[in-house]
């Protein structure tokens, strides 16, 4: 399936999941996050933000591989949507980021979604890292479970050498409708274990690529149109694996609306997903990508004069600390700076 651009590109959502062996018994996992901004500029808290990078986040830690449990997770933002300033009363995004070490000793399980927001999400800590640490997990249980041979043991690696990654990219265009046009691309990129210097080629194992394509009205984000397809090769049919139309799973998209509920729409419609769980993984990121798209969406701020000065956006209230009720954005924006 070939993607068709429509529209103004405005922003674009990565990210990235790197599992490596560390030892018989634990998996090192590193993910990213990176959001750019690629047109206008929006006023927020007292400022302009304007094009580039947003957000970058990072989490890495350990798995153990038998239990499938986090043995230890830290969390990075090397760039944030709001530093320390006067206008946030001091306050910044990376000042919750010490309670994701608090998710260490989590299962990868069933439930793990759950117990990652109860833990980090909503006013706790930031919705980026969330959504990261988020599909870190059912990422990781898939992978691992595709490295494991017919005994259920891992194949013998070296220290620090790669077992999977998956990326996640999603492209969001203006259309001249007014609509909104997502393109989504998952690839999953499992290793071979292999000599420290052996050829690119012979460290190939297999592949998975999901390319979806919606459509969004955007004044409900209800799903227009929608469309998915995917290829799946290895070694063998590197060169001849076709890639295949997926109108069935498809239809769980459309008419639905990204707003909240779409999760627990996506995970009924979708039920047990099976070989289909990366797609899964991948409709899950749909709905967080379109909100950050939401600054760039219309021409509005550029269009604002001078005088309109009282006209700002934000985030959801409680959607993170930055915007937590009785924080210092969320009192101000109530209109209480006392």
């Amino acid at each position: 399936m070939l993607f068709a651009v429509r529209g103004v590109p405005i922003h674009t959502r990565a990210l990235a999941i790197e599992l490596r062996h560390a030892s018989a018994s634990e998996v090192e996992f590193r993910g990213t996050l990176l959001d750019l901004r690629k047109r206008g500029f929006v006023p927020v808290a007292g400022d302009l933000q304007g094009t580039g990078i947003i957000h970058h986040m990072r989490v890495a830690g350990d798995i153990d591989r038998a239990a499938r449990v986090l043995r230890r997770i830290a969390a990075e933002m090397p760039s944030v949507a709001f530093e320390a300033s006067p206008s946030t009363g001091g306050e910044s995004c990376r000042d919750p980021i010490a309670a994701v070490q608090g998710l260490a000793g989590t299962p990868l399980a069933d439930g793990y979604a759950r117990r990652v927001g109860g833990e980090i999400g909503g006013p706790r800590g930031c919705s980026h890292v969330l959504t990261l640490t988020q599909l870190l997990g059912p990422t990781a249980i898939w992978a691992l479970a595709e490295d494991s041979g017919a005994d259920g043991r891992a194949p013998e690696r070296r220290a620090g050498e790669r077992i999977f990654t998956r990326d996640v990219v999603v492209d969001g265009t203006a259309t001249d409708a007014g609509d909104l046009h997502l393109a989504l691309q998952l690839t999953d990129l499992h290793f071979r274990p292999s000599p420290e210097l052996a050829p690119a080629a012979e460290r190939f194992e297999r592949q998975l690529e999901v390319r979806i394509a919606a459509t969004l009205g955007m004044s409900e984000m209800r799903v227009t149109e929608a469309a998915i397809a995917e290829r799946r090769r290895g070694r063998d049919d590197f060169e001849t694996a076709p890639w295949r139309e997926r109108p069935e799973r498809a239809r769980a998209l459309h008419g639905a609306s990204l707003r909240a509920g779409i999760t627990s729409h996506l995970l009924r419609e979708i039920g047990a997903p099976g070989r289909d769980q990366p797609l899964l993984d991948a409709l899950l990121m749909l709905a967080p990508a379109t909100i950050q798209c939401f600054a760039s969406f219309s021409d509005t701020w550029t269009r604002m004069r001078p005088s309109d000065a009282a006209v700002e956006t934000g985030g959801y209230p409680d959607s993170c600390y930055m915007w937590r009720r009785d924080g210092e954005l969320g009192r101000r924006r109530a209109g209480d700076a006392s």
